[in-house]
């Protein structure tokens, strides 16, 4: 039961925010008007602010059933950490602080391990100095540190010159529902689970974090994780250019009952090249459009009436839309992040699990690595 809950919870919280985070997206790159990509920005960052607190607790239910696990993969280390620098640059030039980012000499660019993760203890960490820092500066600085076997410890600094922690507390700040007193938590705000999630994940990667803080002066928190590097061949140095947006005459099926996220996907498609988008508003609709019309791919939602997102993935590979189409690529794209849920997609057929809100590229290259 209480997996089923949280599981509704993911549902029907993310579903609404993936629709306000891709709206504000696609008006802040629609719009010319100052004012409104300046709105757009404080959409997207109090978005990005709920969805951080959804995803804490849902992490805290999984921490508790020993369900976290890192997915490995390779991913441009470089290119993560200066994304996510220039997104808290902007943050913390709002509430009138400075914001550096200083880069290491020997960072390695393309390293194998879980990008989520490391994106999700950088978001922890440098949104706790922005919120505890009044005025002054914070400092984030990235160092390489090479080992034997194409192993790197890479070392994450951040430093801010905020509130400060007390020594009588410093002990005791990676225990849930923690915060700096009862009157900072109203102050400041916040679940008090953000570095109980941090400390979690930073020992899956086998690393170390250490909090140095002194009260009214500031705080420095030091991340050590350790990668393997990954060679970058020739052609892919070559091929690190703006992704064409081109399915070259491939049609999609989207399977989604909620109105926003049909919005929502149509906003992302509109400007796609030589793409056909169709929809069905439950599974069996989705079912007999399949038997009626060829498509080359399916997204498909899970929590659906009528018929769900399982129900329709087991139809469809058991051949009730026809022999010929038990095989076309079905996406999960959900609101759902449940370890079990992204079990249980793949253990039915689906090729590929998605949470939401989505990533337009990433969602792109996935499609497009499916339908050639």
């Amino acid at each position: 039961m209480k997996s089923y809950f949280l599981s509704n919870i993911s549902h029907e919280l993310r579903t609404p925010l993936n629709a306000i985070l891709n709206t504000a997206k696609t008006l802040a790159n629609d719009s010319k008007d100052e004012q409104t990509q300046n709105s757009s920005q404080i959409i997207k960052y109090s978005t990005y602010s709920l969805l951080n607190s959804v995803n804490d607790i849902l992490d805290f239910s999984k921490i508790e059933k020993d369900e976290i696990k890192l997915e490995l993969s390779e991913f441009d280390l470089v290119k993560t950490v200066e994304h996510i620098a220039t997104n808290f640059t902007r943050e913390a030039k709002d509430k009138g602080l400075e914001f550096t980012f200083i880069k290491g000499d020997d960072l390695p660019q393309m390293v194998n391990g879980d990008i989520a993760r490391l994106s999700q203890i950088l978001q922890n960490i440098l949104s706790n100095a922005i919120k505890f820092t009044n005025e002054g500066f914070i400092k984030f600085k990235v160092d390489a540190k090479k080992a034997k076997d194409n192993k790197v410890q890479i070392t994450f600094t951040v430093s801010d010159t905020g509130v400060g922690i007390s020594k009588e507390k410093i002990n005791s700040i990676f225990d849930s529902f923690s915060q700096e007193g009862i009157t900072n938590k109203r102050k400041f705000g916040g679940l008090g689970l953000g570095l109980y999630i941090v400390k979690h994940l930073v020992n899956l990667h086998n690393g170390k974090i250490k909090v140095d803080s002194t009260p009214g002066l500031g705080t420095v928190v030091s991340i050590d994780l350790n990668y393997e590097t990954i060679e970058i061949k020739k052609e892919m140095q070559t091929s690190i250019v703006s992704i064409d947006y081109d399915l070259k005459g491939k049609s999609i099926l989207v399977v989604e009952d909620n109105a926003m996220n049909q919005m929502v996907i149509k906003m992302i498609t509109k400007k796609w090249l030589n793409t056909t988008v169709d929809f069905a508003n439950n599974g069996q609709e989705g079912v007999q459009k399949l038997i009626e019309n060829d498509y080359d791919i399916i997204l498909m939602d899970l929590q659906m009436p009528i018929m769900d997102g399982y129900e329709a993935t087991i139809a469809i590979r058991n051949g009730e839309a026809g022999e010929a189409k038990k095989s076309i690529p079905i996406i999960a794209l959900t609101a759902d992040v449940m370890e079990t849920t992204k079990t249980r997609v793949i253990e039915i057929g689906m090729n590929k699990y998605l949470s939401k809100p989505v990533d337009k590229d990433t969602l792109f290259e996935i499609i497009k690595l499916l339908v050639n």
